[in-house]
Parts: structure tokens; C-alpha cells; sequence
């Protein structure tokens, strides 16, 4: 579930089994199947330590929350689904 207003980059693949981490604070958030509103989301990986050795699995990193600037960047793609334009 992807909350009202949030942006995901490009890449970004969420599963309910991939990680979303919230990296803004001092101590890092997990969530699973769930990005908050108006957060701002992009592709990453987090180490995983097998008996093979350590190898890096795909996450969401929530890096900031939705901003003006944010809505400036966005608005060309609300224009073009308002309109119904394929790209």
C-alpha cells in the first residue's frame, strides 16, 4: 500500500516482503508493505549475511517527505495522466 502523496523514484520495487526504511532520523524505521503519505521514496539495498557470505538485498529507503519542490518535479506526470498522455 503506497500512502496519499507519496513519490517513489524510478526503480523503486516494493513487494510485501521488501524492506521500506526510513532513513531520515538518527535510528533508521522499517515498514512492510506500507510507505507513508507524502513520503519521498528511492531504491536501495541492505546487507544480508548468509553462510556463503554477505551479499546485498533490495530495499526502499524513504529519504525525505513530499515538498514544493517535490510537486514541481511531479507536475508533468499529473499532467500527462490527467490528459491521458502514454510516454
Amino acid at each position: 500500500m503506497v500512502g496519499e502523496g507519496a513519490v517513489l523514484g524510478a526503480n523503486v520495487v516494493i513487494t510485501a516482503s521488501t524492506p521500506i526504511i526510513d532513513v531520515t532520523g538518527d535510528e533508521p524505521v522499517e515498514y512492510r508493505g506500507f510507505v507513508p503519505p507524502f513520503s519521498v521514496v528511492i531504491p536501495g539495498t541492505r546487507p544480508k549475511e548468509y553462510p556463503a557470505g554477505t551479499y546485498q538485498l533490495p530495499a526502499a529507503l524513504i529519504i525525505g517527505r513530499r515538498s514544493a519542490s517535490t510537486d514541481l518535479k511531479t507536475s508533468l506526470n499529473d499532467a500527462l495522466r490527467s490528459y491521458g498522455v502514454a510516454v
